[in-house]
């Protein structure tokens, strides 16, 4: 799967993302990548702070070392906020 083309409905129905954090984590890392994706990596680093291979791992989608809180950073950092909604689970 290309980190440029996250498609959140095909990783909310896979098998493999049974976590609501990690699904979290990868919709956030989604909407960076499309908020970075006509920026020069080297503007991408210095506004976010990142290390080059940290900037590596989001761009493969590899977020195990990175927290929700972290994530939010670097979007703050770019000039965007972020919001979530909150529902009840749905009964299963």
């Amino acid at each position: 799967m290309s980190a440029y083309e996250v498609d959140i409905e095909k990783l909310k129905e896979s098998e493999e993302i049974k976590d609501e954090k990690e699904l979290l984590k990868l919709k956030l890392v989604a909407a960076f990548l499309k908020a970075t994706s006509k920026m020069e990596t080297e503007e991408i680093l210095s506004l976010t702070r990142l290390h080059k291979s940290d900037l590596s791992r989001l761009r493969t989608l590899n977020v195990s070392r990175f927290t929700i809180d972290r994530i939010v950073g670097f979007l703050d950092a770019l000039g965007f906020s972020t919001s979530i909604d909150v529902k009840p689970k749905q009964a299963s």
